[in-house]
């Protein structure tokens, strides 16, 4: 098995391309069901406490793209609106820590302002840099792929 720090340089730079691809012409990330899927990652949906790798990696990429508002309330120890500077799309980003050593961001679509443009998601949703934490849900929800089986779902090939 490939280190771990490899796996998460190579996931980086594949979603840096998908990212681009996103934002070509006059598109943007809030079109693609997977790219929904990715960002919304949320343990706390699964009962588990882990962090996806390619969820923090996907919202820092995409940063940039958006106009960010903090909240005063929320759910999370640090939480936003995130607006789309394309399509005006609203997105709840939130950031928790779990303990010492786990902590997770998510991205949460409100209201999306953008016919849908891209592949459906599937489950179980496919991972390469994969997950990290104390507890993890079901490989019927989550799996680990190998980095082609990966750059085939989120470039859409």
């Amino acid at each position: 098995m490939e280190d771990f720090q490899i796996r998460y340089n190579k996931a980086s730079e594949l979603l840096e391309q998908a990212v681009k691809n996103y934002y070509q012409k006059n598109s943007c990330a809030c079109q693609y069901p997977r790219f929904l899927q990715i960002v919304g990652i949320n343990c706390t949906d699964y009962g588990r406490a882990f962090k996806a790798w390619e969820t923090s990696l996907l919202i820092s990429k995409v940063k940039n793209y958006f106009d960010i508002k903090s909240l005063k309330k929320g759910p999370e120890c640090s939480n936003e609106k995130w607006t789309c500077k394309r399509c005006k799309s609203e997105f709840n980003f939130g950031w928790s820590d779990f303990s010492i050593a786990v902590e997770r961001d998510v991205l949460t679509p409100i209201k999306i302002n953008i016919k849908e443009k891209g592949q459906k998601a599937i489950k179980p949703i496919p991972l390469y840099a994969g997950l990290y934490g104390h507890s993890y849900p079901s490989k019927k929800e989550i799996e680990s792929v190998t980095f082609d089986s990966f750059e085939k779902y989120i470039m859409e090939k």
